[in-house]
């Protein structure tokens, strides 16, 4: 049997996309604000604002998103916003509750599903990004995490734990835990007389020999061809003979197709074996091939390669051992005895850890024939997402060809350990739909239910255990703290009815149902018909819808596009991946997406990600709006396990039962919830930056667009929907001394509206 790349998914790896012009961002002036410090390294020198803000200079106008915000070197202060003695804040609120209250909607959150998480962040972090809280980010951000899915009753909450890298070394601090041993990509070492010689991923495979004339203009006299195998000892033995087999049906010959010879080399000789192959091409001139082939009695998988050390021992040093140490600890059991590791069913990787790892045995995969497109880099989530899986059990240990893509003669069929192929299907993920990406599926309304992923029944398969595995992140911590607040006021006020603002028609157009031929147009259709109007479904057979995204022009705040929370935003292109700052991925969580995935890193040693490594929009918003959690949904989609993608989101968030709107102001106080910072750049200019706490608690969540207004005529926006919303306002000299209007606006319509004066010495 000849085994061809790939699962058995119709997986398509694919080219990188064209840069959409709808992905772009604004760049402000160069030099005029902070800039972001690179993961783990600190504050660097301030570089010219790039493409991570969206942040329009105009004349009189300066537009500023929230999710264009970066910080770098500089001096800068932080305190309460002082208002000018004599000009009390000025304030018109819409609202239909009684003055002076706060949300009164009971807290959305499933009582029992916060301790289903463990958070996990990186306790060597030290950077204390601008506008955060005081003390290191990554920790703060698992912290708001914890804080947020706290039940206010029961006090029930997820658990937490911080990482260290226990070599002293910072492995923790970079994008990639990098390893210090890289020697076993392949999986498979040649042995003899009981020692390891090296490497055997270059040695083909006997058990497959494949032999194929290569393209030429004169074509081939295939009546010619000829093929034999010499072993180390005694004669050669012909297995082609005027293109003929000659040993019967045991050879199969062809003269037409993508290949022309091929045989199980093992059955007429063992051992090392030396292929020769020759015929005349059509100009009458003899072109001759061979390659040696090694049999597989003396080839063996290895969890080391040749070296003897693990090269994913970092891995397991700084994150899976302490992990599993705290999951497996009595003192952190349940009070009915139950450890967390059966109890938890999610975990969270929060902003500041690590964004891949290397594979299990430091073993690189991939679908298809390029070797390029293999890498044994993937997404750290994924990698703890089986880190009590069986790989050895479900997949086997024992050396497998792996068909490499050859300019003709003899096929690279090379050996490889079987763990280069991802896990895939319901056979690796016991909780996977059984219809996740069939053509067919028949009503979405009337879709089967597959495995509920439940404590109870992963214990049903104890070789396939499994947690999902999301990640709480950004480009900043303001970022993955501003998902955190989406996905918790999605989850108590989350459906159709967001974003739906009286008075306004919402028709019907190409642009948010996309072509009649588009893939996702019937789920697209599906959710329209439930009242969802903020949609946009993307072209493309590749296409993924993107839900609760809010043009401009539709009665809110923004100038740019974003997204309501709860928004979910899928591209499925290769080079959407945190690596890439201009990708999907980034702008997306840049433009408040509450759920979104790309591949953890692309190129660069990471495996080509494919077709199907998102999700299944006729399986994920099907079970979302019955009520499934964000990680349960994408736990049925995933037919790839430990794989590149990253899963960005909240586990817990998920659509309420009884859709009830927020109708409460996101109201402030000025004198406690408002901060201002004031930052100096390089080139010595100040810059003015605003930030207004909205006291969001679980029980309470509240976020809002922010937009001021100076006295002048000069704007600035924050267009996400933020819990502390946040934006710059501008230069120093430009900014105090003047009158501001502030106007914050929820996702609901609810407006709140403030007038103040800066105070001078706040400026300095």
């Amino acid at each position: 049997m000849f085994p061809v790349p790939g699962s058995q998914f119709p997986v398509e790896p694919f080219e990188p996309g064209t840069r959409n012009p709808e992905l772009e961002t604004r760049n402000p002036e160069p030099g005029t604000l902070p800039q972001a410090a690179e993961p783990g390294t600190g504050n660097p020198e301030p570089r010219p604002v790039g493409r991570l803000l969206a942040i329009a200079v105009a004349v009189g106008v300066l537009a500023v998103s929230s999710w264009n915000i970066a910080f770098g070197a500089g001096t800068s202060t932080l305190g309460t916003w002082n208002w000018e003695p004599g000009t009390p804040p000025q304030s018109d609120a819409t609202s239909n509750r009684e003055p002076g209250t706060r949300n009164s909607a009971a807290g959305g959150q499933n009582s029992a599903a916060g301790g289903q998480v463990l958070v996990l962040y990186n306790a060597d972090w030290t950077d204390d990004a601008p506008l955060t809280d005081p003390g290191q980010d990554s920790k703060e951000v698992a912290e708001h995490y914890v804080r947020m899915h706290t039940d206010p009753a029961t006090g029930e909450k997820p658990s937490v734990l911080g990482l260290r890298c226990v070599h002293g070394a910072g492995h923790l601090n970079q994008h990639h835990l990098a390893e210090g041993s890289t020697d076993n990509g392949s999986g498979v070492v040649l042995r003899r007389g009981g020692r390891v010689l090296g490497s055997a991923g270059e040695m083909r495979d006997s058990r497959a020999m494949e032999f194929t004339l290569p393209k030429n203009e004169a074509g081939w006299r295939f009546e010619t061809l000829r093929l034999e195998l010499k072993p180390n000892q005694g004669d050669p033995l012909f297995l082609v003979e005027a293109g003929q087999s000659a040993a019967g049906k045991a050879v199969a010959v062809q003269p037409e197709g993508d290949w022309n010879v091929r045989a199980d080399a093992r059955r007429f000789r063992t051992g090392r074996l030396l292929a020769r192959a020759r015929c005349l091409d059509g100009n009458g001139e003899e072109q001759r091939w061979e390659a040696e082939y090694q049999d597989v009695l003396d080839i063996s998988c290895s969890r080391t390669g040749a070296d003897g050390v693990r090269d994913d021992q970092n891995f397991l040093d700084d994150v899976e051992t302490p992990v599993k140490a705290f999951l497996e600890d009595p003192a952190n059991a349940r009070p009915d005895g139950t450890l967390l590791k059966d109890h938890v069913l999610f975990l969270v990787v929060a902003y500041g850890l690590p964004r891949t790892a290397v594979a299990a045995y430091g073993i690189a995969r991939g679908i298809t024939e390029l070797r390029s497109n293999h890498g044994a880099i993937i997404d750290l989530g994924q990698r703890l997402q089986v880190m009590y899986y069986d790989l050895e059990g479900v997949q086997g240990f024992a050396p497998k060809p792996h068909r490499f893509k050859s300019e003709g003669g003899f096929s690279d069929y090379l050996f490889r350990a079987p763990q280069t192929w991802p896990l895939s299907s319901s056979r690796a993920n016991p909780f996977a739909h059984p219809l996740v990406y069939a053509k067919e599926k028949g009503a979405l309304d009337q879709l089967p239910e597959p495995v509920p992923f439940t404590g109870e029944n992963r214990g049903r398969f104890p070789g396939k255990f499994l947690y999902f595995s999301t990640r709480v992140d950004g480009l900043t911590p303001l970022e993955a703290r501003g998902l955190v607040d989406r996905a918790v006021y999605a989850s108590l006020y989350g459906g159709p009815q967001m974003g739906i603002l009286n008075g306004r028609d919402y028709p019907e157009t190409e642009a948010k149902l996309g072509k009649t031929h588009y893939v996702g147009r019937q789920v697209g259709r599906w959710l329209w018909d439930r009242g969802f109007r903020h949609l946009r479904v993307n072209g493309g057979s590749r296409g993924l819808v993107w839900l609760d995204y809010l043009l401009p022009d539709e009665g809110f705040l923004n100038s740019t596009p974003v997204f309501l929370p709860g928004g979910i935003s899928g591209t499925v292109r290769s080079n959407n991946s945190w690596n890439r700052k201009d990708g999907p991925l980034v702008l997306d969580l840049a433009r408040g997406a509450t759920v979104t995935a790309g591949a953890a890193q692309s190129y660069g040693g990471a495996p080509h990600i494919h077709d199907k490594s998102w999700w299944d929009d006729e399986i994920l918003h099907p079970f979302l709006s019955r009520g499934r959690s964000v990680g349960e949904a994408l736990l049925m989609n995933q037919v790839e396990l430990a794989w590149i993608t990253a899963f960005v989101g909240d586990p817990l968030c998920r659509w309420p039962s009884s859709g009830a709107p927020d109708e409460c102001p996101p109201e402030f106080d000025p004198d406690r919830d408002v901060h201002v910072r004031t930052h100096k750049s390089r080139n010595g200019e100040r810059a003015v930056w605003l930030q207004i706490d909205l006291d969001s608690t679980p029980a309470r969540p509240e976020t809002a667009q922010l937009r001021a207004i100076s006295d002048d005529g000069r704007e600035a926006l924050c267009q996400t929907f933020e819990a502390r919303p946040y934006l710059v306002m501008g230069k120093a000299e430009e900014v105090c001394d003047r009158m501001w209007s502030l106007e914050m606006l929820d996702p609901f319509g609810n407006r709140f509206r403030t007038s103040v004066r800066a105070r001078a010495e706040d400026c300095r």
